[in-house]
């Protein structure tokens, strides 16, 4: 279905109301205006000549996490978040955009990453830009820059294993934020960059914790007509952990002493790309209990607010995400709340009143910390 066609079947949304009740923005703010309706509602007018593009309506296709936890919810499985994108991609168009926004495009094409500025990526691997290496980690521009150690609990696991492994320096961004945010051009570009960088170190394996990354690596890669070498293995971290566990290049020792953890599906991983399992997994092995789950999961499970860019286009309206996101899994009073994304990790970190942590961060401690 094209965005031409999207459009004029959402606008049978103007007599629907179910998707409200699923909505992560809408539960955080109570305003129609952020419901896939409401962005449904609004791109009508707009085609019928009733509104223009304000500031306020730019503002409002800026305040969705494009989670798609909206076509689960929806009886006709409309793309209500592919018709959010497009509109983004309209409004750069005509060069509309905000500015934070904006700066975004501007810092990656300065910096190569989103952040207008790089933090110091040393790990101590003697092995960076190394050829042909068993394994190379993606990191992320995010985890570089918020959670370094997430960076430092994988590479100790890839110690840990006894495989050969690289990282890129300097690594770039994978062009996903960018296509996210309404510049699907410049994110071609940005991918075919990043894919020559991937091919000239030809690892049998790419592995990255990222779920954004991931996805960009396995669906819009492929989709752009951007080619990893087929020689070439694409695995998220949880699948790599998980396989290292039935390889048993990775052997527990003992088990934390922890019986109620709770597991946040990322929608990206999740929903988009459908990898429920091998975390849950993970848990099982590290702790000798299945991870507590929360009311809403899997495919259900609501948004953490740090979805498509959010935190970087409106960061009050991720934390109030975050927040509703939080309520929902306090309700299981758990010890320890565990995700399987470095940008769920910062959104929940910021509202939750107890531990949060990465798959790669619990399964470091059980095999002694910091595997250097």
């Amino acid at each position: 279905m094209g965005i031409q066609e999207i459009r004029e079947t959402m606008k049978n949304c103007r007599f629907c109301f179910m998707c409200r009740h699923a909505c992560p923005t809408f539960l955080a703010t109570k305003l129609d205006s952020h419901t896939p309706r409401g962005y449904a509602l609004l791109l009508s007018e707009i085609d019928e000549g009733l509104k223009e593009w304000s500031n306020e309506c730019i503002a409002r296709f800026y305040q969705c996490s494009q989670c798609g936890l909206c076509r689960e919810d929806c009886e006709f499985h409309w793309k209500e978040d592919d018709l959010v994108r497009h509109a983004r991609e309209e409004i750069v168009a005509i060069g509309r955009e905000p500015q934070n926004v904006k700066g975004i495009a501007e810092s990656v094409r300065r910096t190569g990453t989103p952040f207008g500025h790089r933090k110091n990526e040393s790990i101590g691997n003697v092995f960076k830009n190394q050829q042909n290496p068993d394994v190379l980690y993606f990191a992320g521009c995010s985890t570089h820059q918020f959670h370094p150690e997430v960076v430092q609990s994988l590479t100790g696991l890839l110690n840990y294993s006894g495989l050969s492994w690289t990282m890129l320096e300097p690594e770039i961004c994978c062009g996903m934020p960018l296509f996210d945010l309404g510049y699907p051009t410049f994110a071609h570009q940005q991918a075919e960059s990043v894919a020559q960088l991937l091919a000239d170190r030809n690892p049998r394996l790419l592995v990255t914790g990222c779920p954004h990354c991931y996805r960009a690596f396995q669906e819009k890669y492929p989709e752009w007509g951007v080619s990893l070498p087929s020689s070439i293995q694409v695995m998220h971290s949880t699948e790599f952990i998980d396989q290292l566990m039935r390889e048993r290049k990775i052997e527990l020792k003992s088990k934390l002493a922890l019986s109620r953890v709770c597991y946040h599906d990322p929608c990206q991983l999740g929903r988009k790309m459908g990898i429920y399992d091998f975390p849950r997994s993970i848990i099982h092995q590290v702790t000798g209990h299945s991870p507590i789950e929360i009311f809403h999961n899997r495919e259900k499970a609501e948004c953490c607010g740090a979805g498509s860019a959010l935190f970087f286009s409106d960061p009050g309206i991720s934390t109030q995400v975050a927040r509703v996101r939080w309520n929902r899994i306090q309700e299981e009073n758990p010890q320890l709340i565990v995700t399987a994304c470095q940008n769920c990790k910062t959104a929940l970190q910021g509202v939750s009143s107890i531990d949060v942590l990465d798959i790669s961060e619990l399964i470091i401690q059980v095999l002694g910390g910091d595997q250097s």
